[in-house]
């Protein structure tokens, strides 16, 4: 059935709006890499590029029973959240290194592209708002995260430029409303680009030949 990927800045509405689109229209949510699985005191390169794969695999398992699965952050987060900090995050992880590992696993089938990818925004005032309402978690890394917004948008309205439909932009002014948009508009079934090595080229290229810190406002 129907996988989608619930994208967004921290404290935009990603995690409630996942939980309540399944709980309301029998789907299953799948939570973000640090919510299921404790980082090993010594962590080695690819132990989160190995989450991501587990992430699909659960995902695959749980729309055979489900009429969708929701997965919380982008499993091909590692790319553009390099690239939105210069590719200086996590030792270093070169696009190359990135490209590597994950064309591999395109290629095994062991990861795949969503359905759909439902991109969340609200202005910087709210998100701080929300933030500061929310007791329930730390968001150690929101001033940083704050940074990576738009050319997080201008990375998905390239996706979505290369295959139309693939990427839904919502303003998350509700939670209500966020369920509405995506219900409105998830795909009804698997779509033909899960495993499309173009997309993945695409993807590629775009990162390479765009700089994130261009495409900042001001």
């Amino acid at each position: 059935m129907t996988i989608i990927h619930m994208e967004g800045a921290s404290a935009v509405g990603k995690t409630t709006t996942s939980s309540a689109l399944a709980l309301k229209y029998g789907g299953y949510h799948i939570p973000e890499v640090n919510t299921l699985w404790k980082r090993p005191e010594i962590e080695y390169p690819e132990w989160f590029f190995e989450r991501q794969l587990d992430r699909f695999r659960i995902a695959q398992e749980k729309s055979k029973d489900h009429r969708f699965v929701v997965i919380d952050i982008d499993l091909f987060q590692p790319f553009w959240y390099n690239w939105a900090f210069g590719f200086t995050l996590f030792g270093g992880q070169s696009l190359e290194f990135l490209t590597d590992y994950f064309r591999k696993q395109l290629l095994a089938r062991k990861l795949g592209f969503p359905d759909k990818y439902y991109l969340l925004n609200i202005n910087e005032a709210e998100l701080r708002k929300r933030k500061e309402g929310d007791a329930t978690r730390r968001r150690s890394g929101f001033e940083m995260n704050l940074t990576f917004i738009e050319p997080q948008r201008h990375y998905f309205e390239a996706l979505n430029s290369f295959i139309p439909g693939l990427v839904s932009f919502i303003e998350s002014v509700s939670i209500e409303n966020n369920v509405q948009q995506i219900v409105e508009t998830m795909p009804s079934r698997p779509q033909e680009h899960t495993y499309s090595v173009e997309l993945f080229d695409f993807m590629i290229s775009w990162l390479r030949e765009n700089k994130a810190s261009d495409l900042l406002k001001g």
